[in-house]
Formats: structure tokens, C-alpha cells, sequence
């Protein structure tokens, strides 16, 4: 019982000693250098794929997350080979060295472990390296950096909003009217706003207000920094008030706005499918799978969706075919069954 116990003693100090030692490597500011899903499968969506996504831990159990521009702060813990945040989310560390940070989410069940994410990070100062900023001096002799998105910027501290979309809430425009605006100001080293200037307008009336909307970020910014030193920097921002659109709109360009509603028509005909397979309606969960995947070629889950119903109604030819897809898109657990169960089948003729 002794020895027992002198064990786990021995096993419960290790684990402290393994999870202080990823605590004190994982003190630093990395940025994203790739996402995956779980089992290194490419993410075929463009705007995760290319997410901009910083993280910024600090030795208080705090950490400052900055996601496309739109900055908030949390807690952290180490225990053993896990991260939490905030108590709430857990990612389990594959790596943690002087150049690499990887983790990907810890999903209990498998359904949900498909869609996990797995997050590569390479620290700030790597992924600086080779860039240079560039710079300017005013009248009174004060250094201005020149913002760089994603390289050199002030952050601005909101969880829910960028700097843009908080100017813009902010910005008092008609909805009736469509406008575009360009504007800079500097983000001083003490995180003050200054020197704003409208540099380009469709409504100069409205120039009043763009500044109004500017100076109401004040005492959200924190100081950009460069060589470990806050330092002001000059950023420069656009306001696309519904102008692109009605571009677009004049001259019969509506292909954007139409990727976005076949999307999100694809995603609701994917949940009807899944409430069909539920119900044991097969052929009606395939009917709307089909109409998914015909809207978005691109929507993964609709493919696995529609590959199980087929297995479950033992249609192997298509299952295939669906399987086949997916190892087209480079997706691990697609390949895999496709290996597993089509490999060796004779070749189907293509789906209509």
C-alpha cells in the first residue's frame, strides 16, 4: 500500500512539473500558421481557412485573443497536456516548443470530433521576420509606423466588433443612401486616437460624422508594438456604406450575394437530410442532400451525410462515389473509408 502510494504521489508531482513546464514555454505571442480539422484535413471553406487569429498569453493566467481584427481578453489553464479556456473549451497540446504551437479541440463525442479543429502557431517573431516597417515624421518630429494588418497594428480591445464595424455602427449614415469613405488617423503609443483625416468621400456632408464615429473609439485602443516598445502608428480604413453593392447592382453583378444565399441554403437542406436520416426516411434525406450538395460542391458534411445514408440503404456504388469525392477534397476520414471499402470495388460510372 505504501509503495502504492509513493507512486501516485510521484505521478501526481510529474504531471504538475509536465503542466508547469508547457505553462512557462506557452508564455508568448504566436499567430496562426495553419488550420486543419482534427486529422489534418484541409478546411475548404475560404474565410476559416484564411481566418487571421492571434493569441498573446501572459504569465497571469490571462490570455488576449485577437480574431480578424476584433480583439478580447480571457483566462487560461494548464493541466497535464490540456488547455482551457476560460473553463469552457479544452484543446488538447500535440506540440509546444521554441518554434510551434499545436492544439486542437477535445470533443467528447465523434460526431462532433469530425468538425473539430486542429490550430498551428508559429511565435510573433518568426512570423515577423524579413518584414520592415515602414515609417515617417511629422512637424513635431514624433516617428509614425506605418499599420501593416496581421504584422504591425494597434489592437483594438472589443470582443464582439472590429474597429470598423464599431466606426460604422457608430457612423451616422442614412440607410438610404450608399457611400464610400476612406479615412486615417494615428494611434498614439498611449493608445490615444489623433491627427484623424478623411482622405477620400462620396458625401463630404457626412465627413463630420465619420470623425465623430472615429473619436468615439477612443479608450478602446491599445498601442502597437515594435522591438518591445509601444509606439504611434498611423492606420488607414475604409467605410464601404452599401456602395460596392450598389456597384454591383448597376452594373448586374450579383454573384457574391448569391455564393452567400446558396451556402446557407446548402447548410438548412443538410439539417433537413439529417432530420430524414433521424426519422429512417431515407429516400426523402438523400432528396435533400443532393439539393445541398448541388448547391455547394464544397459542403464536406453534406458528402459524409449522404455516403452513410447510402451505406445504411447498402447502395455501395454510390457510397463510393460520395467517398470518392471526398478523397478528391484531401479529407483524412473520406480516404480512409474509401480505402476500406471501395478501393478494391470495381469502378462506378459517374453520378448524375
Amino acid at each position: 500500500m505504501y509503495a502504492m502510494y509513493k507512486i501516485l504521489i510521484f505521478l501526481f508531482i510529474s504531471s504538475q512539473i509536465f503542466a508547469q513546464t508547457f505553462k512557462q514555454k506557452i508564455v508568448d505571442e504566436w499567430v496562426k500558421d495553419n488550420i486543419s480539422l482534427y486529422d489534418g484535413s484541409p478546411i475548404l471553406k475560404e474565410d476559416v481557412r484564411k481566418m487571421q487569429l492571434r493569441y498573446t498569453f501572459m504569465e497571469n493566467d490571462s490570455f488576449q485573443i485577437t480574431i480578424n481584427g476584433k480583439t478580447g481578453r480571457s483566462t487560461y489553464q494548464v493541466k497535464n497536456d490540456t488547455l482551457y479556456f476560460a473553463k469552457n473549451a479544452a484543446f488538447k497540446i500535440e506540440r509546444l516548443d521554441d518554434i510551434k504551437l499545436v492544439f486542437r479541440a477535445v470533443i467528447l463525442d465523434s460526431v462532433g470530433q469530425s468538425k473539430a479543429l486542429r490550430l498551428s502557431f508559429i511565435p510573433a517573431r518568426f512570423h515577423n521576420i524579413g518584414f520592415t516597417p515602414q515609417t515617417y515624421r511629422t512637424k513635431g518630429q514624433d516617428t509614425i509606423y506605418v499599420s501593416k494588418h496581421n504584422y504591425l497594428e494597434p489592437l483594438f480591445i472589443d470582443a464582439d466588433r472590429s474597429a470598423s464595424q464599431f466606426i460604422s455602427d457608430n457612423f451616422f449614415f442614412p440607410e438610404y443612401k450608399a457611400g464610400d469613405f476612406f479615412a486615417r488617423f494615428i494611434i498614439t503609443k498611449q493608445g490615444e486616437v489623433k491627427g484623424i483625416e478623411i482622405l477620400e468621400s462620396t458625401h463630404e456632408n457626412y465627413n463630420k460624422y465619420l470623425i465623430k464615429a472615429i473619436k468615439a473609439t477612443a479608450g478602446k485602443w491599445k498601442p502597437a508594438i515594435w522591438e518591445g516598445k509601444p509606439i504611434n502608428s498611423e492606420v488607414k480604413m475604409g467605410f464601404d456604406m452599401g456602395w460596392t453593392e450598389k456597384m454591383k447592382n448597376k452594373n448586374g453583378d450579383t454573384s457574391a450575394q448569391k455564393d452567400t444565399i446558396d451556402s446557407n441554403e446548402s447548410n438548412y437542406l443538410l439539417m433537413q437530410g439529417n432530420i430524414f436520416v433521424e426519422e429512417k426516411k431515407y429516400t426523402l434525406a438523400i432528396k435533400e442532400l443532393t439539393k445541398s450538395i448541388a448547391l455547394d460542391p464544397l459542403n464536406i458534411d453534406a458528402y459524409y451525410a449522404r455516403a452513410a445514408v447510402y451505406a445504411l440503404t447498402k447502395d455501395v456504388q454510390k457510397m463510393c462515389l460520395d467517398l470518392q469525392q471526398l478523397k478528391n477534397m484531401q479529407q483524412t476520414k473520406g480516404t480512409e473509408l474509401w480505402n476500406k471499402f471501395c478501393q478494391d470495388k470495381k469502378k462506378t460510372p459517374s453520378q448524375n
